[in-house]
């Protein structure tokens, strides 16, 4: 009898234990998993705040929400603003009262509707909170009820990319927790999750909603030997309850506890001593159990708090090497700059010192010779009916060699005349090239540019390390009036040039590969390109062909850049040539001028005992490609 009742004792109170740890446990686990699901959501509604604070700091939102971009929808709302975010729909309002732009989006037909339906516009209008711009709180965010669904929102002043305002409206990003979504979240937490209206609640709910209200956290509560669940509020933008959040799980440590429990009963049975041992044994594997669980869990933080830790480190490093090479840049634009417009004034100061006493001469060449052919013609007439002369006459034409001067002096003027016209033609070619009659975009023959700068570079061209003249081949193709800077592609055409003769004038210049005539060449290839549709290309006025691409190929035979240099060709001032001979700014400039500028590519391809070329492609029309971008 003292035996058994020791026995039921040790049972009664080994069982009270257990259960009470495993229901601790329980309560623990739940109560963790009811934090990640509302972690879960913060981080989604996050997202979206992110997301509406770079649309809502833009320059494009704010003169849209004032008005004065009337195209800013179609250019900047597309399907990535919404599947980058999982957002369901988006508003731009102006105030509490006026919704510029609303819309959703269908993840199954990718479909952007605009604007939205009446009920979620509605529903929007009736939250103020989000539309009174410019007040507090500044940034409101978090979850809503609309047709019954759970919506997280957030909303955004639009104020300038600068952050300054005032602020003229709200830019909003919402997203509806449907089943899909809710069965995704379920899926990435792992956890049996559902959502429970408020009104109307089932008997079971009006219990736990009552202690909710009441001010407990959170409700966890058995449904049977092998589940439980638990409750907690969701509460809206107002701190008001909104939905009754529940999670399912099943009971393994219960389990396990009533499973030890029953063979501790049938070992209390056969022998209280063998029963003790089973219940001490099953005391310490629970302990055990929490223990590695605890365990486990510090590693799993410590782990993602240097993960945290390293993310961190390594956007630190990024910002730094980002404003480095923004600093390199800037540094190399500013010499570029300068470089250009003190150029620009030097070239366009000869020509026009050059050309207004080139005009004077070229203008009284073709009167001279008419005035001089008339003089000898006199000349001649006199002779014919006075052959015979006076004396000193005759002795004064014999001293000055007549005939020689009537034969040579037409020669020289023509001279004169071919002269003026190509002291003409360069004062053109430096103010082609120099551009510095005209700003901003402008239609231009790239020919012409081309051209020009050969021109300019005829002094280099004439000599090359062997004592002969590097030989420049052009082949054109039919090349369309492209909008484009021309005094920054002149010198693009100016730097790659200048590097092609330095490669052919060093001393260890290879043979050429274009043609056998003459070992060191430039080749000049243009053609166009048209776009993705083909034969589809648009014309513009005089039926000129305004889409497409054109492409100039400047090639030459001299050495082959290595391979292990070619990545840095295009660094701020890297350079192979020795101290004192380049900047390493010219390629640099030249890759900024064609991708950043022009919107275009430029690429170095060099095979060695082969040759060199660099590749420049740009659209025909710098407007339409800022359109499509």
């Amino acid at each position: 009898m003292a035996l058994g009742g020791i026995t039921t004792l040790l049972f009664v109170s080994s069982s009270t234990i257990l259960l009470n740890s495993a229901r601790q446990v329980e309560k623990l686990s739940l109560t963790r998993n009811l934090n990640q699901v509302e972690q879960a959501l913060q981080n989604q509604v996050n997202i979206l705040g992110n997301a509406a604070t770079d649309y809502a700091t833009w320059d494009d939102t704010y003169a849209y929400a004032q008005g004065q971009k009337p195209g800013y929808v179609s250019n900047s709302i597309g399907d990535v603003t919404f599947t980058s975010t999982q957002a369901d729909w988006l508003a731009i309002a102006r105030d509490s009262q006026t919704l510029l732009y609303s819309a959703t989006y269908d993840y199954s037909s990718g479909q952007i509707t605009s604007p939205a339906d009446e009920v979620f516009e509605d529903a929007l209008l009736a939250l103020p909170k989000l539309l009174q711009a410019g007040r507090e709180p500044l940034n409101p965010q978090g979850v809503v009820l609309i047709s019954g669904q759970l919506t997280l929102l957030v909303s955004r002043p639009i104020l300038r990319s600068n952050g300054s305002g005032p602020a003229v409206g709200s830019f909003i990003f919402g997203q509806t927790l449907d089943a899909d979504k809710l069965a995704k979240l379920s899926k990435s937490t792992q956890l049996s999750l559902s959502l429970h209206s408020l009104t109307p609640a089932s008997t079971a709910h009006q219990q736990v909603l009552a202690r909710l209200k009441a001010g407990e956290p959170e409700i966890i509560m058995p449904l049977t030997n092998r589940e439980i669940a638990a409750y907690r509020l969701i509460y809206d933008l107002h701190r008001r309850p909104a939905m009754l959040l529940r999670i399912d799980a099943p009971r393994p440590v219960y389990q396990q506890m009533l499973l030890g429990l029953r063979y501790l009963a049938l070992s209390l049975l056969v022998a209280s001593t063998v029963s003790g041992l089973i219940i001490w044994r099953l005391l310490e594997r629970s302990l055990q159990y929490l223990r590695e669980r605890d365990h486990i869990q510090q590693v799993l933080q410590q782990e993602a708090a240097l993960r945290q830790s390293e993310l961190r480190y390594r956007e630190k490093a990024e910002e730094l090497e980002l404003t480095l090479q923004a600093l390199r840049e800037t540094q190399a634009q500013l010499l570029h700059s300068e470089k250009m417009s003190s150029l620009g004034q030097l070239v366009a100061g000869i020509a026009h010192e050059i050309n207004n006493p080139i005009s004077f001469i070229y203008g009284n060449v073709t009167h001279a010779r008419q005035y001089a052919q008339s003089l000898l013609d006199l000349i001649a007439l006199y002779q014919q009916h006075l052959p015979h002369l006076p004396q000193p006459i005759q002795d004064a034409q014999a001293s000055l060699d007549l005939p020689f001067i009537t034969a040579d002096l037409p020669k020289l003027l023509n001279s004169m005349r071919v002269g003026a016209e190509r002291i003409r033609t360069i004062v053109l070619s430096l103010r082609t090239f120099s551009h510095m009659d005209e700003e901003g975009l402008k239609r231009v023959e790239i020919h012409h540019g081309i051209d020009s700068t050969l021109l300019i570079l005829q002094h280099r061209l004439q000599t090359s390390a062997n004592g002969t003249a590097i030989q420049v081949i052009t082949d054109y193709g039919n090349l369309p009036p492209v909008e484009c800077y021309p005094s920054q592609l002149n010198q693009v055409f100016l730097n790659i040039l200048n590097n092609a003769i330095d490669a052919l004038q060093s001393p260890h210049a290879p043979n050429g590969f274009l043609a056998d005539s003459s070992p060191f060449l430039i080749h000049i290839q243009t053609r166009y390109l048209e776009n993705e549709e083909g034969k589809n290309s648009k014309e513009g006025k005089g039926g000129d062909r305004t889409d497409g691409q054109i492409q100039i190929c400047i090639a030459n035979n001299g050495p082959a850049i290595p391979e292990d240099l070619k990545p840095r060709l295009f660094d701020p001032f890297f350079t192979t040539k020795p101290v004192g001979q380049g900047t390493g700014l010219g390629l640099t400039v030249c890759y900024q001028i064609i991708v950043e500028t022009h919107h275009g590519i430029l690429r170095c391809n060099s095979v060695p005992g082969h040759h060199t070329e660099f590749i420049i492609q740009i659209p025909v029309s710098q407007t339409t490609k800022r359109f499509k971008a």
